[in-house]
């Protein structure tokens, strides 16, 4: 059950941190970021708050005033907490490789290495194997050479995403992932198939130098939304592991990494939890695979990593639940990016990335909002409209009640498509035709009817019912469509493709877009070879992590650019080859 706790924004710049750091950690929220910089207060934390400097050597924030030292202020989830007494941990448990967690990165970590003769256990805080959602992205794979679907030119790709990642990601990880996930896809989609699990491949943006695309795994004969069947992929990891010997225990939370000296890690304490128990469980291995998830759920962590997102989500701590499939607004609370720091690991360079989704409503992209005028709260039009819906969700966060809506009349459709534009909703598998016109405007239609769209025969009845004023939305339009005539954007200068006249007449329709948060990449500094490192970029001897938790992979924001690069990269690819390099005993 999930258990919310009050923790206002007061509270939070009041009391900072709630442990050991308490007031020293309220002065991080205006100076903390991953590189160490002090910035303004605010929301917005480092560099993007509305606090300025009361004078010199505070910051002012409301009503607050944080004296700043010459050192960085600590949080208090970077403070480690008593060692748990050995009194208290009633068994002990040992394998060559201990992997922590049971999504996707960590069954594949477990069963790519016990396929070549690894002695592995995996245990996780969840009750079951866990996952959601259900892209998983990789260059080439056997199910593309069936449907002769060519692999992309990575070139301009790689740079386009590295270029908006400000060029703070690891590049090396991501040309290994590229270069290796066609053998770690063909891997997975024999063990999938033969666990009766079909698998398709999604469609994506055709804008983001695409088209890359995500293999789905799914237990549906009707395959019109296929990037939900991640559930589906676990299971089939979780029953291949028990067939190679793989001891799995559930119920169990990792609480403490065990390191001596600075030197090896050894072990990983863990607590029973969900009725299994009481007491702690010690399990030592000469591997220690961390795949815990992210940390969107602890709100300090937030704070000091990634601020904005408290916009989003609010300051209220939520307790997390380690057996939720989906929900928005956090996932897991960092356990493992905790014990890291606990025990030596640096935090990643690059900024954070959160995943932050948009709507899909009237939009011809899978991951697209409606590219024709889109307005903001006051009946502005604020941006150019031909991004992907993550960035237009981003941007929402700089508007009026961090709300928008797409605007439009019954010839959008068929416009598009004249101008050589293919009509694909979210979730649609590849081998299916485009959307017509008319199936789009019956979508609307029946939308409007569910309360999922809006739909007015005049422009006033529309403002009304979106609560903008009548007569600036009807000048914005008007404006808009001079726009369109002239053919040229010269408020943007958004692709010409995408400027349809909005009609006289009605029916007019609109969709709301908003900024939603999924959850936060990124965590623990992390090698190509998946080891966890210290400040100085040396492994931590027999520590490693995968999965979203994996360091300078992403930055600024995850942007769905390649659908499913997480799971098809961060935990398919990368939890095959670091089993199979484990098993071989490729470290010391």
């Amino acid at each position: 059950m999930t258990e919310t706790h009050d923790f206002s924004r007061r509270d939070f710049l009041k009391l900072g941190a709630v442990g050991a750091a308490g007031a020293a950690a309220a002065a991080g929220l205006a100076a903390c970021s991953p590189a160490g910089n002090t910035g303004s207060g605010g929301t917005g934390g480092s560099g993007s708050g509305s606090g300025s400097a009361a004078a010199e050597g505070t910051v002012s924030t409301n009503d607050v005033v944080i004296k700043l030292g010459d050192k960085m202020p600590t949080w208090s989830f970077m403070v480690p907490p008593e060692p748990i007494p050995a009194d208290q941990i009633t068994e002990t448990k040992e394998n060559d490789i201990i992997v922590v967690g049971a999504g996707m990165s960590g069954l594949t970590t477990a069963v790519a290495a016990a396929e070549k003769g690894g002695k592995v256990t995996l245990f996780s805080a969840s009750s079951a194997p866990i996952s959601r959602g259900g892209s998983n992205y990789a260059r080439n794979s056997k199910v593309m050479e069936e449907l002769k679907v060519e692999p992309f030119n990575p070139v301009p790709f790689y740079y386009h995403e590295m270029r908006a990642a400000s060029f703070a990601i690891d590049q090396r990880k991501w040309m290994r992932g590229y270069n290796e996930s066609e053998e770690a896809m063909n891997w997975m989609i024999d063990i999938a198939s033969e666990a009766g699990l079909s698998v398709i491949l999604e469609r994506d943006n055709n804008f983001d130098l695409g088209p890359h695309y995500a293999h789905a795994f799914s237990t549906l004969g009707d395959s019109a939304m296929v990037s939900t069947g991640q559930q589906g992929a676990v299971e089939a990891l979780e029953k291949k592991a028990l067939e190679y010997g793989v001891e799995i225990v559930y119920d169990m939370k990792a609480e403490q990494l065990i390191r001596e000296d600075g030197g090896r890690v050894t072990g990983v304490v863990a607590s029973k939890i969900n009725g299994s128990g009481e007491g702690y469980v010690q399990f030592n291995g000469k591997y220690i695979v961390l795949a815990t998830g992210d940390y969107s759920l602890d709100k300090e962590m937030l704070a000091c990593y990634c601020p904005e997102a408290l916009d989003v989500v609010g300051f209220d701590q939520v307790e997390t639940d380690y057996n939720t499939s989906f929900q928005m607004g956090g996932i897991y609370g960092g356990d493992g990016q905790k014990m890291g720091l606990w025990i030596g690991a640096a935090w990643q360079r690059a900024e954070a990335a959160p995943m932050y989704q948009g709507g899909w409503g009237g939009g011809h992209e899978p991951l697209g909002f409606h590219w024709g005028l889109n307005v903001n709260t006051r009946a502005e039009r604020y941006q150019r409209e031909d991004v992907s819906a993550p960035y237009t969700a981003h941007h929402l966060l700089s508007q009026p009640d961090m709300k928008a809506f797409g605007i439009w009349t019954k010839n959008y459709p068929q416009a598009i498509i004249d101008r050589g534009q293919e009509w694909f909703l979210f979730g649609s598998d590849y081998t299916l035709p485009p959307k017509t016109a008319e199936e789009m405007i019956q979508i609307w239609d029946a939308g409007a009817e569910e309360g999922s769209y809006f739909k007015a025969d005049t422009l006033e009845d529309l403002a009304k019912q979106l609560e903008l004023d009548p007569a600036k939305l009807k000048e914005t339009v008007a404006h808009y469509n001079e726009l369109v005539k002239a053919g040229e954007d010269t408020d943007f200068y958004k692709d010409p493709t995408y400027l349809v006249e909005i009609e006289e007449t009605g029916p007019y329709y609109a969709a709301v877009n908003t900024c939603t948060f999924m959850t936060i990449m990124g965590g623990l500094r992390t090698s190509a070879d998946m080891e966890v490192c210290d400040e100085n970029d040396e492994p931590i001897p027999g520590l490693f992590n995968v999965g979203c938790m994996i360091g300078d992979m992403y930055a600024n924001e995850y942007n769905f650019a390649i659908p499913g690069n997480s799971y098809g990269i961060n935990c398919l690819t990368f939890g095959y080859t670091l089993g199979h390099r484990l098993a071989a005993g490729d470290f010391a």
